[in-house]
Formats: C-alpha cells, sequence, structure tokens
C-alpha cells in the first residue's frame, strides 16, 4: 500500500512540476514585473525549482518503482517512470549548458521538462494499475 501512495506523490510533484513549467510563463507575460524576477536565467529560480523538486521526486519514484516492481514483476511501468525521471534530470541539471551549447533552445527546457514530466507520471499510473491488477488476480 505505501507503494501506491509513492506513485500517487511521484505523480503529484510531476504535476507540480509541469504546471510551473506552463504557468509560470503565462503569468509572466500578464505580469511584467514578475517576468523579470522570475526570468529562466536566473540561477537563484533554477536551484529553488528544479534541482530542489528534484530532491524529492527522485527518491518517492524509484522506491515507489521498485516496490512495484517487487510486487508485479512488469518492467515497463518502471520502463516508462525512469525515462521521465532521466529527462527530468537531464533538463534540470544540465540545461543551462544545453541551451548555451545550442543542442536545445530556451524554449526546449520548458518543453523538455513537462514531456518528462508526463512521461514520469505515466509510469506511475501504470504502476499503481499493475499493482492493483496484481492485488486482484491474488485475491481471486
Amino acid at each position: 500500500m505505501l507503494q501506491v501512495h509513492l506513485d500517487r506523490f511521484a505523480i503529484v510533484l510531476s504535476s507540480i512540476c509541469a504546471i510551473h513549467c506552463i504557468a509560470l510563463p503565462l503569468v509572466a507575460v500578464l505580469v511584467p514585473l514578475l517576468a523579470v524576477a522570475t526570468n529562466h536565467a536566473n540561477a537563484l529560480h533554477e536551484f529553488w525549482f528544479h534541482q530542489f523538486i528534484l530532491i524529492f521526486i527522485l527518491p518517492v519514484s524509484i522506491i515507489a518503482l521498485i516496490v512495484g516492481y517487487r510486487l508485479h514483476h512488469q518492467r515497463i511501468p518502471v520502463i516508462i517512470g525512469v525515462i521521465g525521471l532521466v529527462i527530468l534530470a537531464t533538463v534540470a541539471l544540465f540545461a543551462d549548458l544545453l541551451i548555451t551549447q545550442q543542442i536545445i533552445p530556451h524554449s526546449g527546457e520548458t518543453l523538455l521538462t513537462v514531456l518528462g514530466g508526463v512521461i514520469h507520471a505515466v509510469g506511475h499510473i501504470a504502476n499503481v494499475l499493475a499493482t492493483k491488477m496484481y492485488r486482484i488476480t491474488c485475491s481471486t
């Protein structure tokens, strides 16, 4: 049961990250003063949100995916979840480098973060469903 709660918590964390990445630019356009304070080039913003939330996403996700796998033995939820985590971690840790090396455009940071968050959440949803199916099969 702990694994299902951890999966749901990981989904919430991914959703918060995605909402942040989508909503912040919209709010910044509507409130010019906020645009200056929350510029994506601001190192404080980068640390306090992307790296900070990653500190919570990684352990919660890894524990939930491992516990789920040990229960249902399905690799697909783990693979999907890990792909999402790798994308999120790569962007959170190396976005500035990827942008300055022109590997991704500045707008690519937001796109990749949202994509990683969605993939990550789908992995945890699949983990919850696989756990439910395992419990249904075992109880009959």
